[in-house]
């Protein structure tokens, strides 16, 4: 059956329930606004098959009396859990029974995909269903150089809340319009407390819990690269640097070893926790690199990396824990120092992060070997890519949902990151966040990828060819050279900075990607992207006026490939003097980019605000300055 996520049960019956003009959506009288508003969402759906509006009625159910030809909300508590649902298709009528607003909203979300694939002819079935995971969350970092607006966020929302999601992250470092840091958020098109109050009232109505996330350890790049705030980072690394996303991402973390360091993060806590009707909050603290190396390094003589970095969280859990808080903190630091876990207060939750191939099951077992609660954590994979990595992405979902699944992990989260910039457009990410909440709800569905492209591209898209996103994914295999290797070409360039991590020069890995990559591969690279971009162009869910954007930025991440991949060409010859052949000259190359990104920029401010579009701006001007400098044959 076309359905995502796959029910636990599934019993196909004879006959079929056919919706028209006169078929009713009827409420018990005890449901309440929410399952008003679920009942309008179905009426929403129903009005794009049919076009008609199907009138909601709430009534009072007697003994004996029969509805006919209607969708029935239907309260039982008797035996189901709390966000089970069943929904029964009759002949005569349609039946979803629940216990609570998420399972009326649950049962709601299989019967609008049974009327996208079905359209008003419904077969007859049973179907009994309850998630794999209580917790089942969805991460989107608003905070490395996209702001969505408020209306691609409530798009959002519906969409997880049709996939069964009940918990959404927002990770914030600088995009949240904190008094007394407007040094910090004034360039970045910054939430208000009224956004956070209304996205937060929002994802109530469907079903989400909206759970702050905010940096309060390491990742503090805008805080603590400021004038007002710099006296408290642990390292002066870099000061004066220009920026880069790489930079960013690297260093600036809290000087824990200063009392008023403590002083300054509650006080940001203390504003922001007011805005979420939410008892949960992910403190992060996560890449904490540079403890004890720099103005803490004296007390790092007397207490051990994993002592100094619990008796901080430690600290800062029990002051959130002392206003009624459940903790969250991704898990790499304590899970890199077992020898420290258990010290770590054991009401935390751990954030069990992984984001590649080969998840190992000692990194999951690990946790509960300690009585620590965790939720595990993939990633749809666009961090520094034009277009997500679907293989990867897909590959890492269903391996730590088995994972989480054997060891009853509390919840299941999915990431969505931006580094570079968030280079990725937002649509691109869909595919890989359905994927996820498939999983997180029946961790037993384990269809092959291709089959579960097919359903992505039939029920979410409407694409009867049902290609859509298997040409998505056919494009994330042209992506030879990432966004991020351009990125550290350009650190290195224009700025003469190569970057090291662990003992890795940056530049010169990217360098012998680069290097390595064959003219054959590359040159096929651009003309299978061509191919692809053709095939988005004639696929049938262009016919569907609700995602003509979306499939707008799917022809632009296509172009987005290809480019780079000549690009790539550019460098090999031009930087490395490879003796390679080349797509289009330097000069072409610059003038395709520049078309490109004007294009770019109009898809951005259609779903995001300007925030740090202005950073990608000026990182396409400076390729396509080498580029021309390369023309002229004035650079090598």
């Amino acid at each position: 059956m076309e359905l995502i996520p796959l029910p636990c049960n599934i019993t196909a019956q004879a006959g079929v329930f056919v919706i028209d003009c006169n078929t009713g959506i009827v409420l018990d009288a005890t449901l309440n606004d929410n399952d008003i508003e679920t009942a309008k969402l179905l009426q929403q759906e129903i009005r794009k098959v049919i076009a008609a509006t199907l009138p909601v009625k709430k009534v009072l159910a007697s003994p004996g009396h029969l509805f006919r030809n209607c969708i029935y909300l239907q309260y039982d508590n008797s035996d189901l859990k709390q966000e089970a649902y069943r929904l029964t298709v009759h002949k005569d009528k349609i039946t979803i029974t629940a216990c609570s607003s998420r399972g009326f909203l649950y049962g709601t979300a299989t019967l609008i995909q049974l009327c996208r694939v079905c359209r008003a002819e419904i077969g007859c079935v049973d179907i009994a269903d309850e998630p794999s995971f209580e917790n089942r969350g969805y991460l989107l970092d608003v905070s490395r150089g996209r702001v969505p607006t408020m209306d691609s966020l409530k798009a959002l929302v519906d969409r997880l809340a049709l996939y069964k999601i009940n918990q959404l992250q927002l990770y914030v470092e600088n995009c949240f319009r904190f008094d007394g840091l407007e040094e910090i958020w004034s360039q970045t098109d910054a939430f208000t407390s009224e956004d956070i109050l209304e996205i937060d009232r929002y994802c109530n109505i469907r079903g989400i819990e909206l759970v702050p996330c905010i940096a309060t350890f390491g990742h503090l790049y805008d805080l603590l690269r400021s004038e007002s705030f710099r006296k408290y980072s642990e390292m002066d690394t870099g000061v004066g640097e220009p920026f880069t996303w790489y930079h960013r991402m690297r260093y600036h973390i809290i000087n824990v070893s200063d009392p008023e360091s403590f002083t300054l993060i509650t006080g940001i806590l203390d504003q922001y926790l007011p805005l979420f009707r939410t008892n949960k909050i992910n403190i992060c603290c996560d890449e904490t690199f540079d403890l004890g190396k720099g103005k803490s390094a004296s007390a790092a003589q007397k207490s051990s990396y994993g002592e100094m970095y619990l008796s901080y969280v430690n600290r800062l859990t029990q002051y959130l824990q002392g206003k009624g808080k459940e903790v969250m903190i991704w898990a790499d630091i304590v899970q890199n120092h077992p020898q420290c876990l258990d010290k770590l207060n054991a009401q935390v939750t751990c954030l069990n992060w992984y984001y590649y191939y080969g998840a190992r099951e000692e990194t999951i077992k690990i946790f509960p070997d300690n009585g620590l609660k965790q939720y595990v954590c993939p990633s749809v994979s666009g961090f520094s890519r034009v277009v997500n990595a679907y293989d990867m992405s897909f590959a890492n979902i269903r391996e730590l949902a088995v994972l989480g699944k054997k060891y009853n992990a509390q919840g299941f989260l999915n990431t969505d990151w931006g580094d570079c910039g968030h280079i990725n457009m937002p649509a691109l990410a869909i595919p890989g966040m359905i994927y996820g909440a498939a999983q997180g709800w029946n961790a037993e569905d384990d269809r092959d990828f291709d089959t579960i492209d097919k359903v992505i591209s039939r029920v979410e898209y409407g694409d009867r060819d049902k290609i859509l996103v298997g040409l998505l994914r056919q494009l994330s295999r042209q992506d030879i050279i990432i966004f991020n290797d351009i990125a550290f070409f350009r650190d290195y360039k224009v700025y003469n900075l190569p970057y090291h991590d662990f003992n890795t020069c940056l530049y010169e890995k990217s360098k012998n990607e680069i290097m390595q990559a064959t003219q054959e591969r590359l040159v096929a690279a651009v003309s299978h992207c061509k191919e692809i971009i053709n095939c988005l162009v004639q696929n049938t869910a262009g016919f569907n006026t609700s995602h003509q954007e979306e499939l707008s930025e799917f022809y632009l991440s296509a172009r987005g490939v290809e480019l780079i991949q000549e690009l790539a060409l550019v460098i090999k010859r031009c930087e490395y003097g490879q003796d390679v052949n080349l797509v289009s000259t330097p000069n072409e190359l610059a003038v395709k980019l520049e078309y490109w990104l004007m294009d770019y920029c109009r898809a951005w401010r259609a779903v995001s605000r300007e925030s740090e579009l202005y950073r990608i701006k000026e990182f396409f001007v400076q390729i396509c300055y080498i580029l021309r400098k390369y023309e002229a044959g004035q650079i090598s």
